[in-house]
């Protein structure tokens, strides 16, 4: 099975087959613990949002271009930030990842080649709303 993430945003729609490892998705804790006077704890539960990393080792010069361009696309929007839209699909039906905002991080990757192509490339995204 083929697993398919797609990023898009208002300039340009990128879709990898994931052939590597999968993505992996961390859940992001919004609590706080507090402590009463008398030593009681309780937890302010705020929200509960998600990260999800994707690694290449090797990746093209163009495919690390496009993912540049969406990095770079959410530094150049007006405020408030238009987020990029993600989600991941099996190639079939299900959506394993429903489509959401998500902030972007991108590592540099380093050039491993005269073409150009990039090692140990991470894409990190963390969900926001639009």
């Amino acid at each position: 099975m083929i697993y398919q993430m797609t990023l898009a945003d208002s300039s340009d729609t990128i879709t990898f087959n994931l052939l590597e490892v999968p993505i992996v998705d961390k859940d992001i804790e919004g609590a706080v613990d507090n402590v009463t006077l008398d030593g009681n704890q309780y937890t302010d539960y705020l929200y509960l949002k998600k990260q999800y990393i994707q690694k290449w080792s090797i990746m093209s010069e163009s495919d690390y271009t496009k993912l540049r361009g969406f990095y770079t696309r959410q530094f150049a929007t007006a405020t408030p930030a238009t987020y990029t839209l993600f989600y991941v699909e099996n190639g079939v039906t299900t959506t394993l990842v429903p489509i959401t905002h998500v902030r972007i991080n991108l590592s540099d990757g380093g050039v491993i080649n005269a073409c150009g192509c990039r090692k140990d490339v991470q894409l990190t995204m963390r969900e926001t709303i639009e």
